[in-house]
């Protein structure tokens, strides 16, 4: 019985011990950003990419160059290749020479629209493409 008892007040001392002595956790402490910044991030990645519509077809992308025009100008390069990957996922498994080559035009008729948003020195664009029947032309029609 005093071996039992002295186990008991011993684990009980040991957990006690082990319990207090725990390290406290540690918060990193983030700086939060504005509401506006916040729903701006929200929007943009929540953006859908792929087919809007019918017409319409969108992807997002961003930069981090310092100009505007740079910015731009590499945010459309990467939207085009964007767009054509994403294109390709649309159409059927062995498309055609030709039909490669038109799914390369239809990726670079795109517009980046203006719902560019800077985030901390990122900037953020949309780019769509915007044709009758695009849906129809990426699925179906193309050879």
């Amino acid at each position: 019985m005093n071996k039992t008892l002295t186990r008991i007040i011993l684990s009980f001392a040991i957990v006690t011990l082990l319990w207090n002595c725990k390290s406290k956790e540690t918060k990193e402490v983030v700086p939060q950003a504005n509401d506006t910044e916040n729903q701006a991030i929200l929007e943009f990645t929540k953006a859908k990419e792929g087919f809007i519509s019918e017409t319409l077809f969108q992807v997002a992308v961003s930069s981090v160059l310092p100009t505007e025009s740079e910015r731009m100008d590499e945010a459309k390069t990467i939207a085009e290749q964007k767009s054509l990957n994403l294109l390709k996922t649309y159409t059927i498994p062995n498309l055609s020479d030709k039909g490669r080559k038109e799914l390369r035009e239809i990726s670079k008729e795109g517009k980046i629209v203006d719902k560019n948003v800077s985030i901390g020195g990122r900037y953020f664009f949309l780019y769509q493409i915007q044709k009758s029947n695009l849906k129809r032309l990426v699925t179906k029609d193309l050879e």
